[in-house]
């Protein structure tokens, strides 16, 4: 969905991009509307939460520093780890990385947020932490795509479930 993979056949379209005729140098503008949260958190070791954060946003065309600094408390605020800016991902447990993980996919505002396992490294708690804050994401109008084997997380969710086996839709409802 993010363009990783070439289509082998069929259409695919993501958010009006057409991904059998999009061509390298539009990558980074369709990964512009994405936010990408991985279930292993891909957080950079060696800088704080902050950094991460200012590295996307500097990356992604922000070039003023004040306005870099007012979106990463935002979006710390918006998954209440405000008072983590300084920390360096080893200091925080898995949930609270996650969390990083989900402020750094929202920072661009994305119309599309593809969460891959995002609790498949969490206990049940820090789980339901995670789908929970998603779920706020998508009441305010961004669309959640969570791909998961939690069946329990399925069930409870009561959403859109596409159940994909082998590279094919089995099952929609």
């Amino acid at each position: 969905l993010y363009a990783e993979c070439d289509v082998e056949e069929g259409e695919a379209k993501v958010l009006d991009f057409d991904l059998l005729q999009l061509r390298n140098k539009h990558l980074p503008e369709l990964r512009r509307h994405l936010g990408i949260v991985f279930q292993d958190f891909s957080l950079l070791q060696h800088r704080t939460v902050g950094q991460n954060l200012d590295f996307v946003l500097s990356a992604t065309g922000w070039k003023v520093k004040s306005e870099r600094e007012s979106r990463i408390r935002e979006v710390l605020d918006q998954v209440e780890l405000s008072h983590k800016i300084n920390n360096f991902p080893h200091e925080l447990s898995g949930g609270e990385q996650q969390r990083v993980s989900i402020a750094r996919a929202i920072l661009n505002k994305p119309a599309l947020i593809l969460a891959d396992e995002p609790t498949g490294n969490l206990d049940p708690k820090h789980s339901w932490d995670i789908v929970r804050l998603l779920e706020k994401i998508n009441k305010y109008g961004t669309t959640v795509l969570l791909t998961t084997h939690n069946v329990e997380i399925v069930n409870r969710l009561k959403r859109r479930v596409i159940t994909i086996e082998h590279g094919k839709i089995t099952h929609d409802q």
